[in-house]
C-alpha cells in the first residue's frame, strides 16, 4: 500500500514536471514567433513591400501581443506552471460579476470625467494640451480598430497590471504605461496624462482585488469612447 502511494506520487510529480516543460516550451515558441513577426513587419516596410498604414497597424498589434507573451515566458522560465501563471496574472479570481462590472464602470467614469476636466481647463486657460489618440486609428484597417478596442486592453492589462504591478510597483508600471501611449504622437498631452492616472488607479485596483477583469473591461470602454470620438 505504501509502495503504491509512493509510485502514485512519483507519477503525479512526473506529470507535473512534463506539463511545466510543455508550458515553458510553448510560451517560448509563442514569444519568439511574435518577436520574429514584429521584426519581419519592420523589414517588409523598410523595403517597401507594405504600406506605412499596414506597417503601423501590424507592428502595433504585434508589439501589443508581445507584452503578455513576455509575461508568460518569464513566469514559465521562473518555474511556474500554467495554472500558477494564470493566478499570478489575476486571471483566476473570485470576484462576482456584479462587483467586476461595478468597479470597471466606476474606473471608466473617473477617467472619462478626468479627460473632460482637462479639456475644459485647457479651453478656459487657453492652454493647448495635445490629444493625438486619433492618430492611432485614422486611416487604419477596421480589424486594427477592433484590435485596439478588444485585444489591446487585454494585452496591456495582463502585462502592466497583472505582471508589472507585483514586480515593480504601481507607480513605475503606471509610468511605463503612460510612456507607451506616447507612441500616439503626444509629448505631454491628454492621452499621456489620462494613461498615467488610469495606470495608478488600475494598479491600485489590481493590488486590492488581484483580478485583471475590472481594469480590462474599463480599459475596453475607455478605448471604445476614444475610437468613437475619432470616427
Amino acid at each position: 500500500m505504501v509502495k503504491l502511494q509512493k509510485e502514485t506520487k512519483r507519477s503525479k510529480s512526473k506529470q507535473i514536471q512534463e506539463s511545466n516543460k510543455a508550458f515553458k516550451l510553448v510560451s517560448y515558441i509563442i514569444f519568439y514567433l511574435i518577436l520574429f513577426l514584429f521584426i519581419f513587419s519592420m523589414y517588409l516596410y523598410a523595403y517597401s513591400y507594405i504600406t506605412l498604414s499596414l506597417a503601423e497597424s501590424l507592428t502595433t498589434s504585434l508589439f501589443s501581443l508581445l507584452l503578455p507573451s513576455l509575461a508568460f515566458a518569464y513566469l514559465a522560465h521562473s518555474g511556474k506552471s500554467f495554472s500558477e501563471s494564470l493566478s499570478d496574472l489575476g486571471i483566476f479570481q473570485n470576484l462576482r460579476i456584479a462587483k467586476i462590472l461595478g468597479i470597471a464602470i466606476l474606473l471608466f467614469l473617473m477617467i472619462f470625467v478626468l479627460e473632460i476636466s482637462i479639456t475644459l481647463i485647457s479651453t478656459i486657460t487657453n492652454t493647448q494640451i495635445e490629444t493625438n489618440a486619433c492618430y492611432a486609428v485614422n486611416g487604419m484597417p477596421s480589424w486594427f480598430i477592433l484590435f485596439i478596442v478588444l485585444i489591446g486592453p487585454i494585452d496591456e492589462e495582463l502585462f502592466f497590471r497583472g505582471f508589472l504591478v507585483k514586480r515593480i510597483g504601481i507607480i513605475p508600471s503606471a509610468l511605463l504605461f503612460a510612456i507607451l501611449h506616447a507612441g500616439y504622437g503626444s509629448t505631454f498631452g491628454i492621452d499621456i496624462i489620462a494613461a498615467f492616472i488610469f495606470g495608478l488607479l488600475a494598479g491600485y485596483i489590481f493590488k486590492k482585488t488581484n483580478s485583471i477583469y475590472p481594469t480590462t473591461i474599463s480599459h475596453m470602454l475607455v478605448n471604445s469612447i476614444a475610437v468613437l470620438g475619432c470616427i
